[in-house]
């Protein structure tokens, strides 16, 4: 019974797509991917004798969980095939083009018919889910067909469906994984299962990975000319409301380098009629004498910490906190919105060690900041901790590899 109804929401949730993909550009992509996808899947494996490696992702966030263990895999394993899909078209239009993968395509829309033709086409000998993804019908495929299934820097919650009294149907999904990496060890205690391992988070890895390898971008450095900055990383209008007031006041000496979470031209010349400092964009006409950068494109973000005095991270005022580790790693005290973040627990930590602050207004950010700012010592001290905070937590990836090592990966049947 539980599997009609989901079932029947799959294919509500097709309908919905497809209507919407008339009204919004992200649903049309989605629409498109979907209707593309086997177009693309079948010449790359219907002729293909490699071992296949199946590394699945919902979207950016969790590609950059799984980034780390994708390379890791690919550098060990060069011969075989390595395919990335993703639910949502904000990952996989960023990540289409992914050289780390041999092919990079949307996972076609969960069902009984859709991943058995996924399944029997691909071959994988391998599948590595990242964080929160689900999918009755690949899961019970993937454990039907023998297939090693892993799922990777997961971290579960009281209040998540498994531990309803009407989650049984998602428990019995925990079921058809191989092993279980968890973030931490309250996702263990109440996961109470033998096959779990509290491996950390693979962001660790991956951020660190940044961090080491620099990458010049010689607009922003023409931009800043060694100037101090702050920057404001995937930003919504609810951050903006807070931050314009702030830039306009003057009362720090910074430049600002402004990175949306998504792109609306709309909406950036709206900030920029509100901002009384002069505005330049990455992707526009230069413009000397600019003090506020508006990058308008994406792939920039993880290096754009590098050097900056503070960082704002975008999100907590909607649905959810974005990156903070991302820029925690080259040392900025972090800001973000002070609704929707303690769900994650890389926030939470920051906050305990006072290398981030939850705001709720100009106000309350220009405080934070200023009693940072004006002390040498204090700002310097907490760029350091920022650094090693991240540094301690690395690792994730190696573990899960050493797993990964010790399966029999065998090639196509």
């Amino acid at each position: 019974m539980r599997v009609c109804l989901y079932s029947f929401v799959l294919f509500l949730y097709r309908g919905l797509i497809r209507f919407a993909a008339l009204f919004q550009t992200k649903a049309a992509l989605m629409n498109e991917g979907q209707n593309q996808v086997w177009a693309g899947l079948e010449p790359h494996f219907k002729t293909n004798g490699k071992s296949v490696a199946w590394f699945h992702t919902a979207s950016m966030g969790e590609f950059e969980q799984g980034r780390p263990i994708i390379e890791s895999y690919k550098k060990e394993n060069p011969t075989h095939f390595i395919l990335v899909t993703f639910f949502s078209p904000s990952g996989y239009e960023v990540r289409k083009n992914y050289a780390g993968a041999d092919y990079v395509s949307y996972l076609p829309l969960d069902g009984y018919f859709n991943s058995a033709r996924f399944l029997d086409l691909v071959k994988p000998s391998l599948a590595v889910f990242v964080k929160y993804e689900f999918w009755h019908y690949y899961l019970t495929g993937l454990k039907k067909r023998g297939v090693p299934t892993i799922l990777v820097s997961a971290i579960f919650r009281p209040n998540q469906v498994f531990f309803t009294w009407y989650g049984g149907f998602y428990r019995r999904l925990l079921d058809c994984f191989t092993h279980l990496f968890l973030q931490d060890q309250a996702s263990a205690d109440l996961l109470q299962r033998s096959n779990v391992t509290v491996a950390g988070d693979t962001r660790f890895d991956r951020v660190l990975d940044t961090l080491r390898n620099p990458v010049s971008w010689d607009l922003l450095t023409s931009f800043l000319d060694n100037q101090e900055f702050m920057v404001v990383g995937s930003a919504w209008q609810a951050d903006m409301e807070v931050l314009i007031p702030l830039i306009n006041s003057k009362k720090y000496p910074f430049k600002w380098v402004i990175a949306p979470h998504e792109i609306h031209p709309e909406e950036l010349k709206s900030w920029e009629e509100q901002i009384e400092l002069p505005v330049a964009y990455s992707q526009g006409p230069a413009r000397e004498k600019a003090e506020v950068l508006f990058v308008n494109e994406v792939g920039r973000l993880a290096n754009l910490y590098r050097g900056a005095s503070f960082a704002y991270i975008g999100g907590a005022f909607g649905d959810g906190l974005h990156n903070t580790l991302e820029a925690a790693v080259f040392g900025p005290t972090v800001f973000f919105g002070n609704k929707n973040y303690l769900k994650f627990r890389e926030a939470r930590d920051l906050i305990e060690l006072g290398l981030a602050f939850p705001v709720a207004s100009t106000e309350e950010l220009d405080q934070a900041m200023r009693v940072i700012y004006d002390v040498d010592d204090v700002f310097v001290n907490k760029q350091v901790q920022s650094r090693a905070f991240v540094q301690l937590q690395a690792g994730a990836t190696e573990r899960i590899n050493q797993f990964v090592r010790n399966l029999a990966i065998d090639g196509r049947k």
